[in-house]
């Protein structure tokens, strides 16, 4: 079995390569991803020696300084006469650069899944693991985002295995080094915090863990363990201090930071884009429309078995490297589930964990059962590697293997829509910055507005600017999905875009993105509904055009 498992593996690292490699440099010129562009934002305000506060904190600063200094090195010889003094970074270098980092880090996660499958507990689970990781879509996915989850994600893994070392052996290097990996966690995001009873909880076991007979071994211990936590947390925090300088000197801007992001994240500020997450039931909501979408619906599926038979196991076998995986995949999950806000991004960190379950639940399977009942579950592994790649190429072609569809829409448009017709579209979606350099009466309506009772604009003004448009353009599924799921919430909403959807206004569609065999595969045939919205409405969302038919009082 494990011959043609690493057949497998060496094939699907080759495959998946080239799903992380091609198209780094999707949605260009326009780059619509808004997290990248605000990573790429605070890259630009930066300026060696003199301006490097990046202004910027909902991330932290170590992974933009990476990226600013990256790319300063690389113009240092190209454009920048061997002179950091008049040396910058240019907006779309930042997003080419970042999206490299994130490259680099998803392919890094495939060699930590073996190593830590073969330490967990043999080479078929580290195989097993690299066979699920390899063709992952939300791998895939986000190694083309110029943004900082593949850090979090793979530094995640590798204080992990720092963790296992640690359990193993105390050696100052592994304790330095976890020191070090914690620090950087927290210097990407400040959430990391949540990770410091991991290293804590894997020193402890390391020490009493074997029984002791003498209380001055006891002593000893407690000393050993006193003096290593000290050792590690210090180096986290000099690290962290280190890379965030302005954290503390500019620490009203981070107490600003802090105080809209965790509003936004508890859902006690509403903002435009959080409206799809009213009434939604926290694990529930990640496990019926986010992890079916980033690991495919049959993995999301085994991986519940596979938890609660990792449950039973530590209650069997009381194995210190299984209670650290489990604690580890449940610090990172419920830290994020239980928020208002559940976007993909959350979940991204929580998936090689998933997958070590899995691939340790299979490996047993395979142990343990008789010759008859193995060759069935050869069969299901074969199965279950089939579904995800089918799934993980289905989407990288959909999202990546041919051009934009914003773009795409705005060619339609081009060849099909009187370049002085009136557009009316929607605020706040650069979707429809393609269309900027055909139609020059384009009206942008703040849609958001129609069910906030504290501005002024009400149907009324909806219906004068229905009046004068000829054309209804939407960028993307973020408003009308939220609009028509969530009739109590935008009873305002839900009616307009009932109405434009039901043919009721005086506008019929003329133009939506079309969704081939691949993409029915990759959103379960339903691109707008069927998962978390920015699932695909950064990287392929449904464009939609509406042409006015006739006038209706």
């Amino acid at each position: 079995m494990n011959k043609i498992l690493r057949s497998l593996l060496f094939f699907f690292i080759g495959i998946s390569l080239i799903l992380r490699l091609y198209n780094l440099n999707w949605g260009a010129p326009y780059y619509f991803h808004p997290d990248e562009r605000n990573i790429a934002s605070a890259v630009t305000r930066l300026h060696f020696p003199d301006t490097l506060n990046p202004e910027f904190f909902a991330y932290g600063s170590l992974p933009i300084y990476t990226i600013y200094f990256t790319g300063l090195l690389y113009n240092f010889f190209s454009s920048c006469h061997l002179s950091f003094t008049v040396c910058s970074v240019t907006f779309e270098q930042s997003i080419i650069i970042s999206r490299i980092f994130s490259v680099l880090f998803s392919l890094g996660l495939l060699p930590l899944l073996y190593v830590l499958g073969k330490q967990l507990r043999d080479e078929t689970t580290g195989i097993i693991a690299v066979l699920l990781g390899a063709l992952s879509v939300g791998f895939i996915q986000f190694a083309h985002f110029g943004t900082f989850e593949m850090w979090l994600t793979f530094f995640g893994l590798l204080l992990f295995l720092l963790c296992i070392k640690l359990l193993e052996n105390q050696q100052k290097k592994y304790v330095i080094f976890a020191g070090i990996v914690l620090g950087i966690l927290i210097a990407v995001k400040i959430s990391s915090l949540v990770l410091i009873p991991l290293p804590f909880l894997a020193l402890f076991f390391s020490i009493f863990t074997v029984k002791q007979h003498k209380r001055t071994q006891v002593a000893k211990k407690v000393s050993m363990l006193t003096t290593n936590t000290l050792m590690l947390f210090g180096i986290t925090l000099c690290l962290y201090i280190l890379s965030s300088p302005f954290v503390f000197l500019d620490y009203s801007s981070l107490q600003k930071s802090i105080k809209y992001e965790s509003s936004v994240a508890l859902g006690t500020l509403p903002v435009f884009y959080t409206g799809e997450f009213y009434k939604t039931i926290p694990i529930v909501y990640q496990f019926l429309h986010v992890y079916p979408f980033l690991l495919n619906p049959i993995v999301t599926i085994l991986f519940l078995p596979a938890f609660f038979y990792m449950v039973f196991t530590i209650i069997k076998t009381k194995k210190p490297q299984y209670i650290l995986l489990a604690t580890c995949y449940l610090l990172l999950f419920f830290s994020q589930a239980i928020l208002f806000v559940k976007w993909v991004r959350y979940m991204i960190p929580t998936l090689p964990f998933m997958y070590l379950l899995l691939a340790i639940m299979m490996s047993d399977m395979l142990d343990k059962t008789k010759n008859t009942t193995r060759h069935i579950i050869r069969a299901a592994l074969i199965f279950i590697v089939l579904i995800s790649s089918i799934f993980g190429i289905s989407y990288f072609i959909t999202a990546f293997g041919s051009s934009d569809t914003r773009i795409n829409a705005s060619q339609w448009g081009r060849e099909h829509i009187p370049h002085d017709a009136q557009i009316l579209s929607e605020v706040y979606d650069l979707g429809i910055v393609p269309f900027n350099s055909t139609f020059s009466n384009i009206t942008l309506f703040n849609m958001y507005d129609l069910d906030n009772d504290n501005t002024t604009k009400t149907q009324n003004d909806l219906a004068i600017a229905l009046q004068k448009a000829d054309y209804i353009i939407l960028p993307s599924q973020r408003i009308v999905q939220v609009r028509t799921t969530h009739q109590k919430q935008f009873p305002k909403g839900y009616m307009f875009y009932s109405a434009l959807l039901n043919k009721t206004l005086s506008f019929t569609k003329v133009y939506e993105t079309r969704c081939d065999i691949f993409c029915t595969i990759t959103y379960l045939n339903d691109p707008i509904f069927a998962f978390e919205q920015t699932a695909n409405v950064f990287d392929r969302p449904v464009v939609m055009i509406f042409k006015k038919y006739a006038n209706k009082n």
